[in-house]
């Protein structure tokens, strides 16, 4: 019966320890420049590919005309 609760224990230390590890170079990753400026690139390209199209159909061909602005009354 020790040894079997030995070998959860080792294993259950393992597995934390790989978590604790994961979790922390993945935060380092996600918090590093390089992967800021991959990020960015990434966004950068999609919105080049998109915003022709996006342009082409988003002017109105009539908008509407002004409304008038009152002027404000001071009294004193």
């Amino acid at each position: 019966m020790q040894k079997i609760i030995n070998i959860l224990s080792i294993l259950s230390f393992l597995l934390i320890s790989s978590s604790l590890v994961g979790t922390v170079i993945g935060y380092r990753y996600l918090t590093s420049p390089k992967f800021e400026k991959y990020l960015k690139n990434k966004i950068i390209g999609n919105i080049d590919n998109v915003l022709p199209d996006a342009i082409k159909g988003g002017m109105p061909k009539f908008t509407a005309p002004p409304s008038p602005i009152s002027k404000p009354s001071i009294s004193l």
